[in-house]
């Protein structure tokens, strides 16, 4: 679709340039991030008018913490026809940079997708202190600014040396990840000077490899005894 596209609209405060370079000759490339969205869309309508083909490229998935709800409400009322193309999300690329499997048999069978309170209120029964009483694998998007807070209620529910990870621009060339444990998630943010494009990662499924159910070794213990003879 890139390498089709009249226009690409990338996201550019969060999507590396290096994935328009594929772009045709004669191709608009534009970035949004400094755009607001009358202007955005206005942009993409314009192409769409003239029969062009456009690409208005998120970062990871678009449907998970994107910005694509009040564009497809831009497009219905433009009856524009729209294709939403899924994508890779940022906690399965942490998943596996940090080489670690998120649910463990036995112990965790649940992600949380979430993120903290800032400018943005939650939903009351969506407090991250709710949340976390499950002890689920947490992965929290967008709570690199206000990890204070954020460690704050979490360490309400989860121990105090439960796995943590911070992910800071997961699979770019730049990418940095950095481990230790919840109470000391806010001091590896600041350090670090963690802002944006921080994925926080909590939960013992982080470098869990002591997580396999009897039902699990027991299966491949036959297959393996079955093949030896």
């Amino acid at each position: 679709m890139l390498e089709r596209a009249d226009l690409i609209l990338y996201a550019g405060s969060l999507v590396p340039r290096e994935l328009t370079l594929c772009a045709k000759p004669g191709a608009v490339v534009r970035s949004s991030a400094g755009m607001n969205l009358e202007e955005q869309c206005a942009l993409m309508k314009e192409f769409y008018d003239h029969g062009k083909f456009i690409v208005r490229l998120h970062t990871g998935d678009p449907c998970i913490f994107g910005a694509i709800q009040e564009q497809m409400a831009f497009f219905d009322q433009h009856n524009m026809h729209y294709h939403i193309t899924p994508g890779i999300s940022s906690f399965l690329a942490a998943a596996a940079e940090l080489r670690s499997q998120f649910t463990i048999p036995e112990r965790t069978q649940t992600i949380i997708l979430t993120r903290g309170e800032g400018r943005t209120p939650m939903p009351e029964k969506e407090q991250l202190h709710l949340l976390a009483r499950s002890q689920s694998t947490m992965c929290i998007f967008l709570s690199a600014a206000i990890v204070d807070d954020v460690q704050r209620e979490l360490l309400m529910e989860y121990p105090e040396d439960t796995p943590v990870a911070a992910c800071y621009h997961l699979t770019w060339p730049d990418q940095r990840i950095y481990r230790g444990v919840l109470k000391d998630l806010a001091k590896i943010v600041h350090d670090n000077n963690l802002t944006l494009t921080t994925m926080l990662v909590v939960g013992e499924a982080i470098d869990n490899r002591k997580g396999l159910s009897e039902l699990y070794n027991k299966h491949f213990t036959h297959l393996f005894r079955k093949g030896d003879a």
